[in-house]
């Protein structure tokens, strides 16, 4: 697996189980309410929040092992489970090893929740409130889509949920104990109940909605604002030290220009056997024109005619042939006198 399927799969199981998460704890927050009423019975609404926390269990587990299988960011196996350790980012990569410790918790927990007695199961899973807003920073400070408009867009969606599911859990009806209190008739117990509660829920609504605020303000200033990954604690790339990406990059392009090469080579070869085609379809061509040869006169009589010639053939011109020398004049003598 290449290094481009590592750092597309660590985005996409790291965006899943955020959602994953955000829908954990929304159906534990029904589940305490008792939504449903007795249509939908109580084991089945646990047995969803159940298989849905194993899911997210699971996208974390992928999620994780991406990145450390991925070369481009030096994260080993323990960073991921002990937090703030890492040399990469060691805080944002911190609260997501410390989310990602308490999802496994709260599973591990659940799974023995008849051992461990359901007072003790209760306190622990009270840091499911927590893990969301942990899980909501480790996502915008070391990914790296926080910038973009559909990523801020799912945190948004989100956050929102879980603000109003949270805001309804503190304000829901009276506890059953306040109810129980008044059967007996004891007012002034029902009272005190009755004015704690009033309070603890003020505190936690001041709670609910100052944190998203102090999210919103941090985000602007921190992983939407330019240079992050410098402030956010990316060690620096040494010189000796070469980007995989990079290496992939350069071997990408050398390829390119090879295949370039290829392609110039063969379109040459073709041109060149194109030309000879040419010039062989020329001279035959010219080897089949009628070619006409004329004799010349001389001593043995003229003879003119025609003649095709269906390959190329050379021509001489006829030799001419000597006369016959004259016979010499008598010489005649004068004698004198």
């Amino acid at each position: 697996m290449n290094a481009h399927a590592l750092w597309y799969l660590t985005r996409g199981t790291g965006i899943v189980a955020l959602v994953l998460v955000t829908a954990s704890v929304l159906i534990g927050i029904l589940a305490s309410l008792r939504t449903g009423g007795s249509r939908t019975p109580r084991f089945v609404v646990a047995g969803l929040h159940r298989n849905v926390s194993l899911m997210t269990v699971a996208f974390i587990v992928v999620h994780v092992a991406t990145t450390i299988m991925d070369a481009y960011a030096p994260i080993r196996v323990v960073d991921a489970v002990v937090p703030f350790i890492s040399a990469y980012r060691p805080v944002w990569l911190g609260l997501g090893a410390l989310a990602f410790d308490i999802v496994l918790a709260l599973v591990i927990t659940s799974l023995v929740r008849v051992r461990i007695g359901l007072k003790t199961w209760r306190g622990i899973h009270w840091f499911a409130y927590a893990c969301f807003p942990i899980a909501v920073v480790h996502s915008l400070g070391t990914g790296s889509d926080a910038s973009q408009r559909w990523m801020l867009g799912v945190v948004i969606a989100c956050g929102g949920a879980v603000v109003v599911a949270a805001l309804i859990r503190l304000w829901q009806l009276v506890p059953e104990r306040v109810m129980s209190s008044r059967r007996h008739g004891r007012g002034g117990v029902m009272l005190r109940f009755r004015t704690q509660h009033v309070a603890l829920r003020i505190v936690g609504t001041m709670a609910v909605i100052a944190l998203p605020a102090l999210m919103a303000m941090w985000a602007v200033a921190g992983p939407l604002a330019p240079k992050w990954a410098q402030r956010a604690g990316t060690p620096p790339v040494k010189a000796s030290t070469q980007n995989t990406l990079a290496i992939l990059a350069a071997q990408q392009a050398a390829l390119e220009q090879q295949r370039a090469r290829q392609i110039d080579d063969v379109s040459l070869q073709v041109k060149r056997q194109l030309s000879q085609v040419k010039a062989a379809i020329a001279a035959v061509r010219a080897a089949s024109q009628p070619v006409v040869v004329s004799g010349g006169s001389g001593g043995g009589g003229s003879s003119s005619g025609s003649s095709y010639a269906s390959a190329p053939a050379t021509y001489s011109a006829p030799s001419v042939r000597s006369a016959p020398a004259a016979p010499a004049a008598p010489v005649v003598a004068t004698g004198g006198s």
